[in-house]
């Protein structure tokens, strides 16, 4: 057995104490990939549900507020948008007050193909969280929510040392 602390610590599944963090995000991304897979038959991805969600929400969305919305990079986001748009569910114009600015909005093909994906969602989140009871799902959703950097951290950092 290892004698350094820091690699015991980072060892996936340790059987005495502790495993690491990074380990056990990674496992619950790919049950997350999993859940997602086995309830939504479209073909289309988290990412590209949620930027059919923004959309619903906001209409016209221009390409950098839809990846903050939505939760993508710049580059995944071109790519994702430029895929969505070529198979009807999105509409992407210039927008004529800035020419470097992508004005993103959703068909009538995408709000049909959103209308579908809903209840697959749905099931597919109450596949991740089966054996999670209510207190459980909120503590996940606000501790995600930080780690994600959604929401502004509690200051606790007195209260909780790392």
């Amino acid at each position: 057995m290892s004698q350094n602390p820091d690699l015991i610590l980072a060892a996936p599944l340790w059987p005495h104490g502790d495993c690491s963090l990074m380990h056990l995000v990674r496992r619950a991304g790919q049950h997350s990939t999993f859940c997602w897979s086995q309830c939504v038959d479209t073909g289309l991805s988290a990412v590209q549900y949620a930027i059919l969600v923004v959309l619903a929400e906001e209409t016209v969305c221009d390409q950098q507020t839809l990846g903050n919305r939505a939760g993508f990079d710049k580059a995944t986001g071109t790519y994702v948008i430029d895929r969505m748009s070529k198979s009807g569910l999105l509409n992407v114009e210039t927008d004529a007050t800035n020419r470097r600015r992508k004005l993103v909005t959703m068909t009538a093909e995408g709000e049909a193909m959103l209308n579908l994906m809903v209840e697959q969602a749905k099931s597919a989140e109450k596949m991740i969280t089966a054996n999670l009871n209510m207190q459980d799902i909120a503590d996940l959703k606000r501790l995600l929510s930080k780690l994600g950097g959604l929401q502004e951290p509690e200051d606790d950092a007195a209260n909780n040392p790392r």
